[in-house]
């Protein structure tokens, strides 16, 4: 496949998907107090967070490291003067190539996101010598718009399933593909 097909396929695939933008994980509950205190002065009970096993934990690291790279992504789209070298200790390889060309496209068209992308729902699961993490990325509220401020049409599909592959770089884990699976 020659450069151009590359760089097109990557830009097709990248602008529907790789739009996505930074990320919010889905929220997580703060523990609460367990019951009322029959004192005076009521002192809660806190639930404690469990520690996590070695591999929970590094499966819990992945994905959080690919949340930021959708974080990273959103203020990389909401403020074209930030550096797109922002990507560089997140991604790497195929993944780091592709989003470099999207971003370079968009700014180009001079279009910028309004708003933020989410992450409702994520799974990880460890694969060979890293981890893919699945995420369902809502775009609902994160919408490119052109010099105008008119949202780009056609507009990404608003919720896409993501399957990203993190592996450890050096000293850090790095996202070094990501693929479209579908609608989440």
């Amino acid at each position: 496949m020659t450069h151009q097909g590359l760089a097109a396929k990557a830009v097709g695939a990248i602008m529907a998907a790789a739009l996505i933008g930074g990320c919010t994980a889905a929220p997580t509950n703060s523990p609460t107090p367990t019951g009322p205190s029959q004192s005076s002065s009521p002192s809660p009970t806190v639930t404690p967070t469990p520690t996590l096993s070695p591999e929970d934990q590094k499966l819990a690291d992945a994905k959080a490291r690919v949340v930021l790279l959708w974080q990273t992504l959103d203020g990389l789209l909401l403020d074209s003067s930030k550096s797109i070298n922002e990507l560089d200790t997140l991604a790497s390889g195929e993944a780091l190539s592709s989003l470099q060309v999207m971003l370079t496209t968009v700014r180009q068209r001079g279009q910028v996101q309004v708003g933020a992308t989410k992450i409702p729902s994520q799974s990880a699961v460890a694969k060979d010598d890293g981890w893919v993490v699945t995420s369902c990325v809502d775009r609902s509220d994160a919408i490119l718009t052109d010099k105008a401020g008119q949202p780009v049409t056609p507009a990404p599909q608003p919720r896409l399933s993501h399957e990203s592959t993190v592996q450890l770089v050096g000293a850090n884990l790095q996202i070094t593909k990501d693929e479209v699976l579908g609608s989440c």
